[in-house]
């Protein structure tokens, strides 16, 4: 259990080698590469957090972006909703208007009628 006894450069005083050096050298490498991985794990740890974060920021601008198509589709709903009342109520006038058509023509068939029947009998007696 004596460490060896070794003359050093120092003046000749002897010095006690230390056989736990490469122990101690190996356990600083160890640290070391401990230390590499947990700076490794921590910047990984830092990625993951910036893209929580960026995904956070995409789903909120996608809520944004759901709110104002949904009250967009409300619109449209509506636009539609007026559309077809405007159609029913101009198929509505046309009918009216077909109707006031088809009597005036019963009426100028009439006065054209009567114009023929005049016009007859003005060549039949007068001529």
């Amino acid at each position: 259990g004596r460490g060896n006894l070794q003359m050093s450069s120092n003046g000749g005083l002897p010095t006690h080698s230390q056989p736990m050096g490469g122990q101690q050298q190996q356990g600083q490498m160890l640290l070391a590469n401990q230390d590499q991985y947990l700076s490794a794990r921590a910047e990984a740890l830092q990625n993951v957090e910036r893209t929580i974060t960026e995904l956070g920021g995409i789903f909120q601008q996608l809520a944004t972006m759901v709110a104002e198509q949904g009250e967009l589709a409300v619109r449209i709903d509506e636009n539609i909703d007026d559309a077809v009342a405007n159609v029913d109520n101009a198929q509505t006038h046309l009918l009216k208007y077909l109707n006031r058509i088809s009597s005036n023509r019963w009426l100028i068939m009439k006065i054209f009628g009567v114009l023929i029947s005049f016009l007859i009998f003005f060549v039949v007696f007068i001529a």
